[in-house]
């Protein structure tokens, strides 16, 4: 399930055509997160989907973050939750013990004993295709890599990557514990998610893109978007992600306005049209 270097590539070139054409100037950078706009009206150690909320009306955050409301995370939650974990744990697998073509009948039944591990206690029998589905996908598409890096003197972005990566977002206001699903490369960051494609999915791009900047203090202009799908069997589908100046500012007014709301305590007002996947649902109204 990670990207395969071809698909990495090709988007990379048509993001940079984005980047030249409109590129972002060192105050929209992360390392600008001394300075306006982009230091944080107040450091709150906001999450990922506080600022990027699924919300319309960005009431989950003020039933989390100041009623003190706790949810259950809804089906898609948890179905997101263990695809990600899948996903990192076959990688991990594959990178410890793949060293040479012969250690391929190892790799193939540790991946094996991995997946009915962590498919031994899922309730749902459509949870456990949809894992065993995804943890096979990436298998193959990482041991490929592998192979094809073997026979070229092209490092294969799907073998080296660094996954499950942890980043300090306290500088522009986020979590000191962020944790990014994947860096092929140093100026590219992918995020997998499981379900419909959402308008606030650039915005949870823009704002990891933003931490490792604060953090690493080197550019990161390009994201993919992994979109993981279950009809019947796994459909992936990838698209990238220009953190261009727009999405910088629309990140860091997101951001402010929920740390508005939250020292204010100003109850916003239930939204119109709720998504189906919310876990507050029951609580919303009342």
């Amino acid at each position: 399930m990670v990207v395969r270097s071809e698909v990495l590539l090709r988007w990379l070139r048509v993001l940079r055509s984005y980047a030249e054409s409109y590129p972002v100037e060192p105050g929209l950078r992360g390392w600008s997160w001394q300075f306006p706009p982009v230091r944080p009206r107040a450091f709150l150690g906001l999450s990922v989907y506080d600022v990027a909320s699924y919300c319309p009306s960005r009431r989950d955050v003020w039933l989390r973050r100041v009623a003190g409301v706790r949810a259950q995370p809804s089906q898609a939650m948890r179905f997101g939750l263990e695809v990600h974990e899948v996903i990192s744990s076959v990688v991990r697998v594959v990178r410890s013990y793949l060293r040479a073509p012969r250690d391929l009948p190892r790799v193939f039944k540790a991946v094996e004993k991995l997946v009915v591990s962590r498919t031994a206690g899922l309730a749902s029998p459509e949870l456990v295709r949809l894992v065993e589905e995804v943890a096979w996908l990436t298998y193959h598409t990482v041991v490929s890599e592998w192979f094809w890096s073997q026979c070229s003197s092209f490092l294969a972005p799907a073998m080296l990557s660094l996954s499950e990566v942890r980043v300090d977002g306290t500088p522009v206001g986020l979590s000191s514990n962020l944790r990014v699903d994947a860096i092929p490369v140093s100026n590219v960051v992918v995020d997998f998610k499981v379900g419909r494609r959402s308008d606030n999915h650039e915005l949870s791009v823009t704002a990891y893109a933003m931490a490792l900047e604060a953090s690493l203090e080197v550019p990161v202009d390009y994201g993919l978007l992994v979109y993981i799908g279950w009809n019947g069997g796994v459909q992936v589908d990838v698209k990238g992600v220009y953190v261009g100046p727009d999405l910088r500012r629309t990140f860091i007014d997101s951001r402010d306005e929920v740390i508005d709301m939250v020292l204010s305590s100003r109850e916003p007002p239930k939204a119109v049209e709720c998504p189906n996947t919310c876990p507050y649902l029951e609580v919303c109204g009342k």
